[in-house]
């Protein structure tokens, strides 16, 4: 064996690999992906020499606040800074990439959240810079310190040495104090919004030499929410699962999407009103061990994504070309009230399936109630037909045997004295009758809207009934309270007259 076999080993060392998330990590301000004010406003300030001696980055995980702390920092110590450009080439930029600058500190605030951590950094902060022209410190998750620590650094932080520079992250920026909060230039990151996800996660995929389809892009983003980091880490693992060639049904498997042919069916059951496919639907997504609330929340942004195509915004809709247009097909068949009625009985669903003991029978009773209630009508519209009375809906035609229906009085005018002398006790009219056949055939249905409508109509009947009884109920009570008030009148006249008799044969007596 040769020594320089001996020397390497038993095997040539291998690179370890990286993933996406840091081997595509932005190296410029021009890399930063979704959050063109933040970068622009740094930019103008190293341009300007306005630099601050202290920045807070706050927002959800995964947009870039880490990233953007470090491009700051190459941008502050660069050999030809200050820039707004670093060169990447110099020590300072290519140490500081590695994490391995001796004059850019990187703390971890949820495992050094004590006041002795500051006291150490307040010690350090004394000391210039060894090689570099500023001592940046970037404390990430910074509102995992202590109220201590919070007050230990707030002198520092409000009058630092000029070499020193604060830059600190978080994702909660609520429990910062105020006190700390007034000290620092503060930067809202922001959710990045799925366009710019999908058009960089198509490049990475390019430079990776991997082929991914738009619907298996839009799964990935779907699930990333917002954020770039989980977008990556989830492109990683499917390009694990599915090589070099990624389909729209790899995705779903590895994510646990539900396949698009079940929601298709289920809006397709909603249009049909079929109460019968929706629960066999259930059955299916059981029997393939998909989660009932992956179900309802993805029929959820199906739901959405027929209303936007409903108002006009498909644009909106992630998804190809092809799906988009079979989503406006879909979105004709329903009303944008149907739509919200959906959402909300599918909202109201989705947070009753965490807490029942059988997700299975509360989501089916759920799909029986979600196909009947397109069919239901809006209190409000009852109500306005209702104070319309007869002027605005058509009238009845009167029939043999049966009496007229009372109109609807406005709400706080006395009772009809017409209908209350017609109907002292009011009853609730018998119900619609089918319109008879005469020698000519059926009557034309048209003529008759409301009578097309049976139990609408039996229900404003039944209503104006109950008013003209409760009118007439209100009359019979003020009547006997005059009564009363009318007798107690008389009795006190009657004691008043008795008391003047008395009084006069004792003055008689006298």
């Amino acid at each position: 064996m040769s020594p320089a076999s001996l020397a390497l080993g038993p095997g040539p060392v291998r690179m370890k690999y990286q993933v996406i998330a840091r081997k595509f990590r932005p190296q410029a301000f021009q890399e930063v992906v979704g959050q063109d004010p933040i970068v622009q406003t740094l930019q103008n300030a190293i341009r300007m020499d306005r630099i601050g001696h202290a920045y807070l980055f706050s927002g959800p995980r995964g947009v870039g606040k880490t990233t953007t702390a470090r491009l700051l920092a190459k941008a502050l110590n660069c050999e030809s800074g200050p820039t707004p450009e670093p060169c990447n080439g110099c020590p300072s930029c290519t140490e500081i990439a590695g994490g391995g600058s001796i004059d850019v500190l990187e703390i971890d605030a949820a495992s050094n959240t004590g006041v002795d951590s500051i006291r150490e950094l307040r010690e350090s902060a004394r000391y210039a810079p060894s090689r570099d022209r500023f001592k940046i410190f970037i404390i990430d998750e910074v509102h995992m310190l202590s109220t201590s620590a919070f007050n230990a650094l707030l002198k520092t932080l409000e009058e630092p040495p000029p070499h020193i520079a604060f830059i600190m992250a978080t994702t909660e920026r609520h429990k910062l104090p105020a006190t700390i909060l007034s000290r620092c230039q503060q930067f809202a990151f922001r959710t990045i919004p799925p366009a710019e996800i999908r058009d960089h996660l198509r490049s990475v995929a390019g430079r990776e030499g991997v082929t991914i389809g738009d619907g298996a892009l839009s799964y990935v983003v779907r699930a990333a929410e917002g954020s770039m980091r989980d977008a990556q880490s989830l492109l990683d693992q499917v390009i694990a699962f599915g090589g070099q060639e990624i389909e729209d049904r790899d995705v779903r498997e590895v994510l646990g999407f539900v396949p698009a042919e079940f929601l298709d069916r289920a809006v397709d059951a909603l249009i049909q009103r079929d109460s019968r496919t929706l629960v066999e639907l259930v059955g299916d997504v059981v029997e393939q061990g998909l989660h009932l609330q992956q179900f309802v929340r993805e029929l959820l942004a199906r739901v959405r994504d027929l209303l936007l195509a409903r108002v006009g915004i498909g644009d909106a809709i992630l998804g190809s070309a092809g799906e988009r247009d079979a989503i406006a097909r879909q979105s004709e068949a329903f009303s944008e009230q149907d739509l919200v009625r959906f959402f909300d009985v599918l909202l109201k669903l989705e947070n009753d399936l965490r807490w029942t003991a059988e997700p299975r029978f509360h989501l089916e009773v759920g799909c029986v109630k979600l196909a009947k209630v397109a069919q239901l009508r809006d209190i409000e519209d009852l109500i306005r037909e209702m104070k319309g009375g007869s002027a605005s809906r058509p009238q009845l035609e009167e029939r043999p045997g049966r009496p007229a229906a009372p109109a609807l009085r406005a709400p706080g005018a006395g009772p009809d004295p017409v209908a209350v002398a017609a109907e002292p006790e009011a009853t609730p009219p018998a119900r619609s009758e089918p319109p008879e056949t005469g020698p000519d055939g059926p009557p034309d249905p048209t003529r008759d809207s409301v009578a097309a409508q049976p139990l609408v109509q039996g229900f404003l009947d039944v209503f104006r009934g109950e008013i003209i009884r409760v009118e007439s109920a209100d009359a019979d009570v003020e009547s006997a309270d005059a009564r009363v008030e009318s007798a107690d009148g008389s009795s006190d006249a009657a004691e008043a007259s008795g008391g003047s008799d008395e009084s006069s044969s004792q003055g008689a007596s006298r």
